[in-house]
């Protein structure tokens, strides 16, 4: 093979090669930028515990002042589109503590807008002692589509657990609201290609 034959081919298979990456850097457009505006981080990873995708919420800013601190997750495991089931996701309430605060807690009432919001679950509670004199508290309520649309929907959400009461501020209630979006997406978006 000559040297002009060799040049034209390598340059054939480069030509090749790289318009074959050219068009798959078409079919992988990026992403539009997200309409909510938040600190929070939201994380889809597989959870073998329950063998499906695990969408979570974690907020890095406090809720309440003082001693009464409480942070912000939110937690749902996807469903399959196919086999449609009552979408629900689980609100938690973490703080810490020297001393539990609220272990005899079971009641967790929202304010959306001035006005109670009916939610139909009851709140369970856990804590962990870390081993250092921390204990860290969660109050975890298990929300139905319903509700949580009640509480994304208000302008002004407050809620009391126990004596503690704290508002959500505009950037927890944007985080709530981006993670719902991913809840129950638009029934186009799971629509089969015919």
């Amino acid at each position: 093979m000559t040297f002009i034959a060799r040049l034209v081919l390598c340059s054939f298979l480069l030509f090749a090669s790289a318009s074959y990456g050219f068009s798959q850097k078409r079919f992988c457009p990026k992403p539009p930028p997200s309409p909510f505006k938040h600190s929070g981080q939201i994380v889809t990873s597989y959870d073998p515990s329950v063998d499906k995708m695990r969408t979570t919420l974690e907020h890095p800013r406090v809720l309440g002042k003082g001693t009464d601190a409480v942070y912000l997750s939110a937690t749902f495991v996807h469903q399959d589109p196919r086999r449609p089931a009552a979408p629900t996701m689980d609100l938690i309430f973490i703080s810490t503590s020297a001393a539990p605060k609220y272990h005899e807690t079971h009641s967790l009432v929202f304010f959306c807008d001035g006005k109670q919001c009916p939610l139909h679950s009851a709140a369970r509670y856990q804590s962990q002692p870390d081993g250092h004199g921390t204990i860290y508290e969660a109050t975890r309520l298990t929300l139905s589509y319903e509700d949580l649309l009640a509480i994304t929907s208000a302008r002004k959400v407050a809620a009391r657990l126990g004596q503690t009461e704290f508002e959500l501020t505009s950037n927890h209630l944007e985080a709530l609201r981006e993670i719902f979006s991913l809840l129950a997406p638009s029934p186009g978006r799971w629509r089969a290609e015919e």
